[in-house]
């Protein structure tokens, strides 16, 4: 089973996760706005979460709410690494997995 790891920024998400998605193995959660001098701050601690969540390479469930700069970065940040993961967006009023992107999308 895949381990749900939340980054909710500005506004609380947790709750609205659970009941649709599952209880999260790990939350990172800042319910106010931030300025761009704690992204990495933020970033370290996403990234921290995600790793220890996909340990023994298990799957991981990542749900996203802030700033799209940041979702970039940690974006970039995880593109590095070979973690499985699975991205959640709220869409129509619910949270629904994105498909996922690979390279041959670009050729």
């Amino acid at each position: 089973m895949a381990r749900i790891v939340v980054l909710e920024i500005g506004r609380p998400i947790v709750d609205d996760v659970r009941q649709q998605i599952g209880e999260p193995y790990k939350v990172i959660s800042y319910p106010r706005p931030i300025i761009e001098a704690e992204y990495p701050k933020i970033l370290r601690e996403a990234y921290q979460a995600i790793r220890e969540a996909a340990r023994g390479g298990e799957e991981v469930i990542l749900v996203l709410s802030g700033p799209l700069a940041l979702a970039f970065q940690l974006g970039q940040l995880v593109g590095l690494s070979h973690f499985k993961i699975r991205v959640y967006q709220f869409s129509m009023g619910r949270y629904r997995e994105v498909p996922p992107v690979t390279r041959e999308v670009m050729f």
